[in-house]
């Protein structure tokens, strides 16, 4: 029975024969150069170079990836849709209960205060 891998582009043996993309030369240039690089063949090493080589070639994060990601970004967010909820509830419940929901934005204002001011404590 034949193996018939080689027939398929992303496929282990395609690309050790060097069909498929550039991903093969790539690592053979940047074989070559290391071990050229090395004063003779006993001081290579191919473990590390091979590790090396992963280090390079690993995809480096988006700029949008890394913005989305940021602690800025998602605290931005939070804060814009529980404006957007509060705006369109508090006149909703302000009409109903006028002194319910003023005593519970006070008790929120204050909660934040006292959270800010315990988190700026800490940092010190």
């Amino acid at each position: 029975m034949h193996d018939f891998a080689y027939l398929f582009p992303d496929s282990a043996a395609s690309w050790l024969n060097g069909r498929g993309d550039a991903r093969f030369h790539r690592y053979e240039k940047f074989y070559r150069t290391a071990r050229a690089a090395a004063a003779s063949a006993a001081e290579f090493d191919l473990e590390a170079s091979n590790e090396r080589y992963a280090t390079i070639c690993r995809p480096a994060r988006s700029r949008i990836v890394e913005m989305l990601d940021s602690k800025l970004f998602k605290q931005v967010v939070l804060s814009l849709t529980l404006l957007w909820i509060g705006s369109s509830l508090l006149p909703t419940i302000g009409h109903s209960e006028p002194v319910a929901s003023g005593a519970v934005l006070v008790g929120a204002f204050i909660f934040l205060r006292v959270k800010r001011w315990r988190g700026r404590a800490r940092h010190r």
